[in-house]
Order: structure tokens, then C-alpha cells, then sequence
């Protein structure tokens, strides 16, 4: 079990907690030129208002992606992984493999433990990014490719990059809890039948490897029409299999009660208590704001 903490306490993530939601929404994209505009200008409010966004839609934490060739990351990673943590209170995943952006965000996040996303199975990524992991004691997610089949699209190629992973990041003195190995979501509709290896993959990580889980739901429905619905549907059919942790879409319709009751159905809300609270609270708001 992999746990992060921020000013709202420890998340836990792992074989039998709650299927932790991760707001993937706060990132430089090209529908978004305000974003980038307000930089230049030394602002982050529509940012921080994805951030917000997600946080009101019930996600646990937010994963921050600055990568621009306009963009300074450097200065604007940490400056925004703070600025989120403290409106918000919530983990933060950072998205980057620039080593220099990473060190500056996690020293601005300090005394708190973030996420690394992520490093991959080759030999370059390791070496450079296991030390800052282990100088900030921050967790990573391993992406299980590049050491010797490239992208696999088998479970047992997926399981060999990822034990690549897990092996040096304990010759570094990273333990198992701070790994979390990504299955690999790809766009089924140009990878058919990719789901089915992927849902393997994500029991194998648990039973042969002994680490937590997690995937970039919003790959499932690319190229489809109404994308968030087969992303949705992955998500659903992928928490049963082992997924610990998601990146998504907040704006999903229905993400926070289908998340529920998959959780609720895999064991991993016993009697449903969280499922109840969710609408216990989701009918409250709904009264009040009827009245």
C-alpha cells in the first residue's frame, strides 16, 4: 500500500482501499490558450480552477502536467503544485520528468509526500529520477515500457518492464509501498482486445509483484464517440481486477457513483458505507439546493 500525505492527511492507495480518483484535467492543453496566456502573464487561474473543478466534483487529488515548449517548468511546477495544495489540501501527483522541475516542486511541497509521474523502464529514466524520489521521499509510478519490449502488449512483457522497475527502485532504497506500476490503458479502438490484457496485467501486479496499481482511464475512449462513456465503462470493468488508483476526468458523467458502487461490488467498501455516504450527502445537496 502506497500512502501520500497532504495538509488533509494520508491517502491511502492499494489492495483493499477505496479506488483513489486522480484529477488529470490540471495540465497546458490547446483548447486551453487561456491557460497559457495567464502565464505569460504570471497568473494561474484557470488552472487552478481545473484544480478546484475536480476537487468539487469529489476526486481524491490532483495530477499537475506543465510540459510546454513555451512554458518554464522549473518555475511554474512548483509555484502551481503549491498553489493547489493550499487551495485544496489535497496529494499532488507530479507529472514531469524534467529532474530540475521535479526537485523545485517537491521542495515546495515539503514536509509533504507527493507522487512522481512517472518513470519508465529505462535505464536513463531510473537512474535519473530514483534519486530525487528517494532525496524528497516521494512515491512513483512506474510506466512498465523501454527496457526490452518497447510498449508491451502482453502481460508477461508489462510484468518484466515493471520488475525492472520495482528491482532498482529497491537497489535505490525505494520500497514496494512507494510504487505504484501502470497496466497501460490503450485506445481500444486501435488497440481491440487491449482491455483484456490490461485487466490481467492488473492482477499479475498484485499477486506476482506485490505492488499498487493505477491507469490513465482517459486513453480507453479516444477516437470514440461520447469518449468519457467507454472510459467510464473501463474504469468500472478494471476496479474488480485490482485497479488501486485512476487518472480521469472529473467532468465524467456519473464517475463518482459508478466509482462507488464498483468499489462497493469489488469488496472494497465493505456494506457499502461509502456508497451510502456518497448519496447521503449527494441528496442533501440536492434538497438544499431545490430550496
Amino acid at each position: 500500500m502506497t500512502v501520500l500525505t497532504s495538509r488533509s492527511g494520508e491517502l491511502h492507495i492499494g489492495p483493499g482501499h477505496p479506488t483513489v480518483l486522480i484529477n488529470d484535467q490540471v495540465r497546458l492543453m490547446d483548447q486551453r490558450p487561456e491557460a497559457l496566456a495567464e502565464l505569460r502573464e504570471g497568473r494561474l487561474d484557470t488552472l487552478l480552477e481545473l484544480a478546484e473543478r475536480g476537487h468539487r466534483a469529489g476526486v481524491d487529488m490532483a495530477d499537475i502536467l506543465l510540459t510546454h515548449p513555451e512554458v518554464d517548468e522549473v518555475q511554474w511546477l512548483p509555484r502551481l503544485a503549491a498553489a493547489v495544495h493550499e487551495a485544496l489540501g489535497c496529494p499532488i501527483s507530479l507529472d514531469s520528468r524534467h529532474p530540475a522541475a521535479l526537485e523545485a516542486a517537491l521542495k515546495a511541497l515539503r514536509p509533504y509526500k507527493a507522487l512522481i509521474n512517472s518513470v519508465t523502464a529505462e535505464r536513463d529514466s531510473l537512474e535519473t529520477l530514483l534519486p530525487i524520489a528517494v532525496r524528497y521521499g516521494a512515491a512513483v509510478v512506474g510506466m512498465p515500457i523501454g527496457h526490452r519490449h518497447g510498449l508491451p502488449r502482453t502481460v508477461k512483457g508489462r510484468l518484466e518492464e515493471a520488475r525492472v522497475i520495482v528491482e532498482t527502485a529497491g537497489r535505490y532504497g525505494i520500497p514496494r509501498e512507494d510504487i505504484i506500476i501502470d497496466a497501460i490503458c490503450l485506445a481500444s479502438s486501435a488497440e481491440p482486445g487491449s482491455m483484456a490484457v490490461t485487466l490481467r496485467t492488473l492482477q499479475a501486479l498484485h499477486e506476482e509483484l506485490g505492488v499498487a496499481t493505477i491507469l490513465g482511464i482517459g486513453n480507453a475512449g479516444f477516437g470514440m464517440p461520447h469518449g468519457t462513456s467507454v472510459d467510464l465503462a473501463y474504469l468500472a470493468a478494471a476496479i474488480p481486477w485490482g485497479l488501486d488508483a485512476a487518472l480521469v476526468d472529473p467532468t465524467t458523467p456519473q464517475l463518482l457513483p459508478v466509482v462507488r458502487a464498483a468499489d462497493f461490488l469489488a469488496g472494497k467498501d465493505p456494506y457499502g458505507l461509502r456508497y451510502i455516504a456518497y448519496y447521503r450527502a449527494y441528496e442533501r445537496g440536492a434538497t438544499a439546493h431545490e430550496q
